[in-house]
């Protein structure tokens, strides 16, 4: 069966939804609109932990599935 052939034409033509973090490549800095903390906070991490916890997690997970290729020996 193909998937394609279930989808109506319109639908297939719409393009995806695509967040401006995905398109930014300048300095990352504090994303207002995605709210997102742009205050340090008084929580006892470790040195390296508070690094992106303002932020929310890759909605692809990259990281996590070319860790999990790598593991099983799969490409991603």
């Amino acid at each position: 069966m193909n998937i394609n052939k279930l989808i109506r034409k319109n639908i297939a033509a719409m393009k995806s939804y695509s967040s401006a973090r995905d398109e930014f490549s300048g300095m990352q800095g504090v994303f207002l609109d995605a709210n997102e903390n742009p205050y340090d906070f008084s929580l006892p991490l470790g040195e390296g932990k508070r690094e992106g916890i303002n932020r929310y997690p890759d909605p692809y997970q990259s990281e996590l599935k070319k860790v999990l290729a790598e593991l099983k020996g799969v490409s991603t």
